[in-house]
This record gives C-alpha cells, sequence and structure tokens, in this order.
C-alpha cells in the first residue's frame, strides 16, 4: 500500500474505531431507557452514513453493506418515531442492533488485521430488510427479492439504449454476453432478459443496470460498453449514490434538511485536534530517549576531562531543563485515557446479564485517569477477564442474594486513579465473596501447594488463584471453568510492569487491584552501585534511604536479616548477595539501605553506594536473555549512562520473588 494510501488507512481506521466506540456506548444507554431518543436516532444515521461512505471510498463492501442497511433502517425510524414501534419491536430492534455492532466491529477488526473480509452478508442484511418490512406491513422478501438485495450497494452502471431501438431485452442480453465474453463478473437487472420480453418496457422506463463489486470492473465495463450499439446514454454511479432509490429521498438532501446538531463542526470552525499515528509517536519516544542519552555524555565530558567553565555549566543546566520539558510533552502525547477500555467493559455487562439473568450494575470510576497508550492496550483484556469472573464467579443468583438479605441489584465498581507513577486501576463486586478453604482444598487437591495448607496466610491463599491451570468452576461456561483466567491476567498484567492483588471478604464480596505504571518509555531513576556495577531504582519504587549499624539487623527463626524502622519490621535483601556479585560491601555500616516498596511487598534493599538522580531510558534486554529467565533476578532492563556505561534497571517487585523463592529461581552465576 503507497503512503497515500496508508494514511487513508489510518485515517479510516480511527474514524471508524471511535463510531463504533460512541454506538456501543449510545445502545447501552438507549437499551436501559428502553429507547432511541431523536438526537440517538439522528446520531446512529450519521455515523452509519459516514462508515457507509469511507467503507466504500476503500472498497471495504462488507462494512458498507451492513452500514447502509442500518442506515436505511433509521432513515424509517427518524421519518416514523420510536412510537411507532411496538414493544416486542423495540426489544427486536435491539437486538439486531447489537447483533449488528457485533458484526461491523468483526469486520474492522480483519481490516485491521489486514485479513480477508467476509463476501456474504446477505443473512444479517436480509434480517435488517425484513425487520424493515415489518415496521412499514409490506410483504416480507421474496426470494428474487432476496437475490437482488444487495445489488443496490455495488458500484452501478446505468444504461439508457437509443429511444424506439426496440428488443431492448435483447440488446441488453447481447451486451451481458459481451461483458461474460470479457470475462468480467458483475450481476444486471432486470434479471430475465433472454426470457422475458416485457422487460424491455422495464428498461425503458428504468434503463438496464449493471452491478460490479469494484470501480475498477465498472470502468473496464464502460470499455466494452462504449464500443456497443444503440446505447444512448451510460452513467457509473457509486454506491453511496446507488443506495439512493427512486421513491427515496437523497441521503445528502436529507441531512441539509435536519435541523443543525451540535456534535456537527462547521467547515469555519477552527479544529484544534489532529490525529497522529501510534508509530510516529514511538520514533518520537526513541529520539527524545536517545536526546537524553546524549545530553547526558555532553555534560558529563568536562568533569571526565577535569574542566571547569561556568558558561558551559550555564548551558548545560539550560540544555537540560530543555530535555526534560520535551520529555515531559513528548510522553504526554501518548497518554489517552481509560475511558475506552473501561466503556468497552458495558457490553461484557450487558450480554452477560442477558446470559446469565444477573441484573447487574456497572459503575464506572475515574474513566478520565490518563495512562500510556501502550499500557491502555495492555489491559483491555485482563479488564475483561476480571469483569467475567467478578459476574460469572462473584455475583450470587437473584435468589441466593435475597435469601442473605443483600440489596436486589449487584453491582460490580471499575474505578481508576493515579498514584505517582502509578495507575490503581480496581474491580470490586458486592457478591458472595471468595470461599478461602475451597480455593486451598482445590489447590492441594492439584498439587500446587509448596507448602502444608495450614501455613498459608488469607493473602497466599487467594494469590493461588492466579496459578495456571487454577479454576474453582465446577462447570464449564461460555465465561469461566476451561481453567484459563486469573494467570493470563497476572502474565499481562506484568508483561507491562504492573501486579495483581486479590483481596475478598466472604459474603461481603471481592476487590481486584492492578498497579501499573504511567509509561514504560522514560522513567525517572536512582542509581546504585555494588562494587564496580551500577543499578537503576525505579524512584516511584523508593519510600527512604537510611544508613544503619551491625546491631541495627536482627534474624528471624528462618536466620533471615530483618531491620526494624518506623516502628516496623522490614527484610533486608542484599543485592550483592541475590546477584552474587563478585565485589561489593558485606559491612552493614558500610553501604546503606533504600526501603522500597512495590505492590504488597515492602524491604530493604542493602546496596554499597547511592550514586544520585535521573531520567533514563528504558532498553529492552536482549530477547536472547529471556532463555535464562533472566527477569526472575529481578532484572526488567537497561540504560545507557551518560558516560556511555550501561546500568541494569531493577524491578523491585521480582526482586523480592528472587529473595523468596517464588519463582524457583536458579543460581544466576549460570546465566
Amino acid at each position: 500500500m503507497d503512503n497515500v494510501n496508508d494514511t487513508l488507512l489510518e485515517a479510516y481506521l480511527f474514524e471508524t474505531d471511535s463510531l463504533l466506540a460512541e454506538l456501543d456506548d449510545l445502545l447501552i444507554s438507549a437499551e436501559q431507557e428502553g429507547t432511541f431518543s431523536v438526537d440517538e436516532t439522528n446520531q446512529i444515521f450519521r455515523n452509519m452514513h459516514t462508515i457507509k461512505g469511507s467503507s466504500a471510498m476503500l472498497e471495504y463492501h462488507s462494512l458498507m453493506e451492513i452500514a447502509h442497511h442500518i442506515e436505511d433502517l433509521f432513515f424509517y425510524i427518524r421519518e416514523n418515531g420510536m412510537d411507532s414501534l411496538s414493544g416486542k419491536q423495540r426489544n427486536q430492534l435491539f437486538e439486531l442492533m447489537f447483533d449488528s455492532m457485533d458484526t461491523l466491529r468483526l469486520e474492522y477488526e480483519k481490516v485491521k488485521a489486514d485479513l480477508p473480509l467476509s463476501q456474504d452478508t446477505d443473512g444479517l442484511t436480509l434480517k435488517i430488510n425484513t425487520f424493515i418490512k415489518k415496521l412499514k406491513g409490506e410483504a416480507l422478501p421474496t426470494k428474487t427479492e432476496v437475490d437482488t438485495i444487495d445489488d443496490k450497494h455495488s458500484y452501478q452502471v446505468l444504461i439508457n439504449f437509443d429511444t424506439d431501438c426496440g428488443m431492448e431485452n435483447l440488446r441488453a442480453f447481447m451486451l451481458v454476453s459481451a461483458l461474460e465474453g470479457e470475462g468480467l463478473a458483475f450481476t444486471y437487472s432486470p434479471k430475465d432478459v433472454e426470457t422475458n420480453a416485457a422487460s424491455s418496457e422495464t428498461i425503458i422506463d428504468q434503463g438496464f443496470k449493471l452491478f460490479f463489486d469494484s470501480e475498477s470492473l465498472a470502468k473496464e465495463a464502460i470499455e466494452t460498453i462504449k464500443n456497443s450499439g444503440s446505447i444512448r446514454s451510460y452513467e457509473l454511479i457509486q454506491p453511496k449514490l446507488a443506495a439512493i432509490t427512486e421513491d427515496e429521498p437523497s441521503v445528502t438532501a436529507e441531512v441539509n434538511e435536519a435541523k443543525p446538531e451540535k456534535a456537527i463542526p462547521k467547515a469555519n470552525i477552527k479544529q484544534d485536534l489532529i490525529n497522529v499515528s501510534l508509530n510516529k509517536l514511538d520514533k518520537l519516544i526513541a529520539v527524545v530517549g536517545e536526546i537524553v542519552i546524549t545530553e547526558s555524555m555532553v555534560v558529563a565530558i568536562p568533569e571526565r576531562l577535569g574542566l571547569k567553565d561556568d558558561s558551559f555549566l550555564k548551558s548545560a543546566r539550560q540544555l537540560r531543563k530543555l530535555t526534560d520539558e520535551l520529555q515531559d510533552i513528548a510522553m504526554s502525547l501518548r497518554m489517552v485515557p481509560v475511558s475506552g477500555v473501561f466503556q468497552r467493559m458495558n457490553r461484557i455487562v450487558r450480554d452477560m446479564n442477558k446470559s446469565l439473568g444477573k441484573n447487574v450494575k456497572l459503575t464506572l470510576i475515574g474513566s478520565d485517569t490518563e495512562v500510556d497508550k501502550t499500557i491502555v492496550d495492555g489491559i483491555s483484556d485482563p479488564l475483561m477477564h476480571i469483569v467475567r469472573n467478578a459476574i460469572d464467579h462473584g455475583i450470587e443468583s437473584p435468589e441466593a442474594r435475597l435469601q442473605a438479605g443483600k440489596e436486589e441489584q449487584p453491582e460490580v465498581t471499575l474505578s481508576a486513579s493515579h498514584t505517582g507513577s502509578e495507575v490503581i486501576i480496581t474491580v470490586t463486586d458486592n457478591g458472595q465473596g471468595m470461599d478461602t478453604e475451597a480455593i486451598l482444598k482445590k489447590a492441594e487437591k492439584n498439587g500446587l501447594l509448596t507448602k502444608p495448607a495450614d501455613a498459608y496466610s488469607k493473602k497466599e491463599i487467594l494469590s493461588l488463584l492466579m496459578l495456571p491451570g487454577f479454576s474453582t468452576n465446577h462447570e464449564v461456561t461460555e465465561y469461566s471453568g476451561r481453567g484459563v483466567g486469573l494467570d493470563v491476567v497476572k502474565k499481562n498484567v506484568e508483561s507491562i510492569g504492573g501486579t495483581v492483588i486479590i483481596t475478598s471478604e466472604q459474603g461481603q464480596g471481592s476487590t481486584t487491584t492492578l498497579k501499573i505504571p504511567l509509561t514504560l518509555a522514560i522513567v525517572d531513576g536512582m542509581d546504585v552501585s555494588v562494587g564496580k556495577e551500577i543499578f537503576t531504582l525505579p524512584i516511584a519504587n523508593i519510600k527512604q534511604s537510611f544508613k544503619a549499624t551491625n546491631t541495627d539487623v536482627i534474624r528471624d527463626a528462618k536466620g533471615q536479616e530483618i531491620i526494624k524502622y518506623l516502628n516496623d519490621f522490614f527484610p533486608v535483601v542484599r543485592l550483592r548477595d541475590l546477584l552474587q556479585l563478585e565485589n561489593g560491601v558485606t559491612d552493614m555500616e558500610d553501604g546503606i539501605l533504600i526501603w522500597v516498596e512495590s505492590g504488597e511487598h515492602s524491604y530493604c534493599l542493602f546496596v554499597d553506594n547511592l550514586i544520585g538522580e535521573q531520567q533514563v531510558v528504558v532498553k529492552p534486554l536482549p530477547t536472547y536473555l529471556n532463555n535464562f529467565r533472566i527477569k526472575d533476578y529481578g532484572i526488567s532492563g537497561c540504560t545507557i549512562l551518560g558516560d556511555g556505561s550501561i546500568s541494569i534497571i531493577l524491578d523491585v517487585g521480582g526482586i523480592y520473588s528472587a529473595f523468596t523463592g517464588d519463582q524457583n529461581t536458579r543460581n544466576i552465576s549460570e546465566v
């Protein structure tokens, strides 16, 4: 695809995705109200008209056809009002619209993935047309009408023969034979020109119509039509124009007659927003990252050479200020609200309510919270799993809630908020909660326990739910019971640097919390040293740093070092010992302790020295290191320092897992 078409495709994907998301929200809201308002009817009509036109332009016929038929449906509703529909017809309308939106979304995803589109949408379009005829009180489509139901969506060539030429049907048949001889694929109307002389009257009145799947085929046919005899005129009609029949007013004219809507921008209004490809933003972030690294190298030159120049230092400070500002601006361009992901959960809840009969209310809080676009994409599937689990596992049946004396309508609350450099997303339900005894028994039965059952705390029992293949469902349903669920959530969230925490009170409900970094590209880091090695800790994970004496450190019953600080006890993790480094201090009084926290884990990391704070560009580790499970040792990436050396970026949560043996780590000397 050339650059022009690439640009058109990007614009099409962005616009269509936005329109479909808008329609999803509109349908959920309208179904709750039991009707479409005048504004909602107009909005659906406009959105479908836009999708139809842009899909036709790019020759995405399946999308164009579905959108056109829905446009026809809402043309009728706009003209006659929702009051003309009975209660049963309204329910049928909503079901038909949800089916249509599912098919449109499926076809859109095929376009996005560069997969072939469906060649046959007759089933859905016939359902829509049949429903329209029912609303109008007309006879249902005959087989002939079904055969030609989609003709008006193709590229149409309208042909008029010379006046009084005679035998128009046979002339039309001869033209059909000539085009078929050229190997062209097409349909035509009237269809019985070969056998029915009376079809000549139809051709005289309405012309002879040829239908092609693409504009190129239609234009190729025109070359043959030009050289055919007895033809007075021919006209190529684009799909959006072919959709206008003789007994329907022009769609364009209809829009012009409608009252102005605030949602339609006028041509003379300045647009303050533009669409930018995510690939371009990725490249911008990469360039900014290289600028940050180069700036650090340049600023470090005088120090390495033992030079001192006040004017250089002043310029360096100004350069640092500008690069920091550039970083902030570049990162802000990638920040998007989580509302798009949150709103999709409405559809999941709606479908599960219908399937399971639970009438769950979904409450959204903090939808305007912004995070990196990559993070938003990464949390979509995990949230879907969690919401499904909350409804399928957590929410009781209406009868069980009644017996428990709980409010009739159950509720699932999805919320998001910022805390420093993290975004906290929680999914809370007021259902039956989790039975920790049942979870423990199932884990023991499956051989998943690593210590005696009575040694597990409540938090540890709930964390067993995220082990691969763990499921407490006794039956396989549409939504759960296949052994795939929270382990996928944990894996996906951890892949974007986040953590998952589950809490529950039996009889009251459960909460699943996701702690996710705002961005993965550039982080504020604290450089620390152990021997000759330099490591970088994300400042977001650092609580405090302090010196300690040997007498401050005591040992627990297992012989593990712990320290009391601020009236609490924390385990001490010696980075030198954990990573088995050759050099580094061993005396507590010669080094420094850094109190760090990640998720529910909090501990003190012992290192040689603090070097200083700086913003660092996160570079991924070489993929071959994945074979050595390098991340199991708390190593998440690397960065390039000002002197050109490499610093390993530490994962605070991963260090804790390696330290406690949660990941069954090997001897790191093997890496």
